[in-house]
């Protein structure tokens, strides 16, 4: 049994990560070469990680094509860089992050056809005591059928759309409660929600949650009134005695904690009894295991691929904004723990729900480190860019000295962030066990 689950954990948390970050980074290096080879630029070396070589061939172009020890990461190496045109050097800097995204989009598409849309239950399974849901009698587990008697599809943006273009202070809800049809008038209110970039921003909503990301016990400040922040198994000691009722919970992070009425499903949760369970530190608040999807066309599957490019990066950025600002910290970029952990916990569940989320997940993960090479710091792609930015206005390029500072101060920027979120990482992986 032990060798099994030793097993287990090297192929969803040691193997699986280092196979998808080494697809994502053979796309991203495969950019720059074929940009490169296509201004008949030579390539000697392509390789997948860095540090000795492994296994490597040499093919009939002269490029060495090599697995190094240290698969995290990889390089093209560009035969005599700075003698080829700016307007070369830029298209083959910018030709990684381009076939990142290039990637996601076209794996996304494909998804789509494939599987379709994953759709959302409509069924509540929290109400925040601070809206109108909670003062109307709306409860956990209800099944909102329509709103204003426009019936509802599998797709929650149809609920957000509908509430927010409600007319006066209040919509009629037809919902299924225990089998039984019932109407209620909720109240509309308008609650302030953190954006990317960390401003206020004013929503309309009825203040229901449906299913989608479970809690992760941590992140739990309190259960039926006992306070419990910063101790998980207080937390889980709390939701077993409250299995199968109706609570108050008190769920989030810094100015987003928030008390919700929720169900403790004994059957959802009965990861909490074992502590070998991959759920044990995560509050279930709906079956997770069953995802229908509902068939797009191909236009919408186009629309929806954009739309995901344009929603990674715009959080991704919104991030880096913040942590700049001081309104976040580093513990909000994932490390090098928190990749693992994310494609461990996704290859796991691709036995109960599919192999769509994990090359949604892979699709994901291209898109941020495509557009997290885009930044202006030497190393990556952006740093080039940046450079060649400057030789463009000059009409030279940098000086060695002023490379030397740009260097300088992105390269102690870069470790001092990779430093703070692998800590980060460790620390709240050693803290949810």
């Amino acid at each position: 049994m032990l060798e099994f689950i030793y097993y287990e954990f090297f192929l969803y948390y040691i193997f699986m990560p280092i196979l998808v970050l080494g697809i994502v980074i053979f796309i991203h290096e495969l950019g720059h070469f074929v940009a490169a080879r296509y201004f008949k630029i030579l390539t000697p070396v392509f390789s997948i990680g860095f540090g000795k070589e492994i296994w490597g061939r040499t093919d009939k172009n002269g490029t060495r094509w090599k697995l190094s020890l240290f698969p995290i990461g990889g390089y093209v190496s560009v035969d005599s860089h700075d003698n080829h045109p700016l307007y070369q050097r830029t298209i083959i800097a910018i030709a990684g992050p381009v076939a990142n995204f290039i990637f996601a989009i076209v794996m996304m598409i494909f998804l789509s056809i494939i599987f379709g849309m994953p759709a959302t239950s409509p069924s509540i399974v929290g109400v925040n005591t601070n809206s109108g849901a909670y003062s109307a009698g709306l409860l956990p587990r209800d099944k909102i059928i329509s709103l204003d008697g426009k019936l509802i599809s599998k797709n929650m943006e149809s609920i957000r759309e509908i509430v927010e273009s409600a007319h006066g202070d209040s919509i009629k809800v037809d919902i299924e409660r225990e089998g039984k049809l019932k109407t209620v008038l909720v109240p509309v209110r308008f609650f302030s929600k953190v954006g990317d970039f960390g401003e206020d921003k004013k929503q309309k909503m009825m203040g229901v949650v449906f299913a989608g990301q479970n809690w992760k016990l941590s992140a739990i400040n309190s259960v039926a009134g006992v306070p419990t922040s910063g101790d998980i198994n207080l937390t889980r000691a709390e939701l077993i005695k409250n299995s199968d009722k109706n609570i108050i919970v008190n769920f989030g992070i810094g100015k987003e904690r928030e008390d919700f009425l929720v169900f403790v499903d004994s059957d959802l949760n009965k990861d909490l009894l074992d502590p070998e369970a991959r759920k044990h530190s995560s509050f279930i608040l709906a079956d997770d295991t069953r995802v229908d999807f509902v068939p797009v066309s191909f236009i919408q599957s186009v629309s929806e691929s954009f739309k995901l490019v344009y929603t990674a990066c715009k959080k991704t950025l919104g991030v880096l904004y913040q942590i700049i600002k001081g309104q976040k910290d580093t513990g909000h970029l994932g490390g090098v723990v928190a990749i693992s952990t994310m494609t461990g916990d996704v290859s796991e569940r691709v036995k109960e729900v599919g192999f769509y989320f994990m090359f949604r997940f892979i699709a994901i993960l291209s898109i941020n480190i495509g557009f997290i090479n885009l930044l202006p710091l030497p190393m990556l792609d952006g740093g080039h860019l940046l450079f060649y930015a400057m030789e463009a206005v000059r009409g030279r390029p940098p000086s060695p000295k002023v490379k030397g500072y740009v260097y300088g101060f992105g390269i102690m920027f870069i470790i001092m962030v990779m430093i703070m979120v692998t800590y980060r990482d460790i620390v709240e992986k050693l803290a949810d066990n």
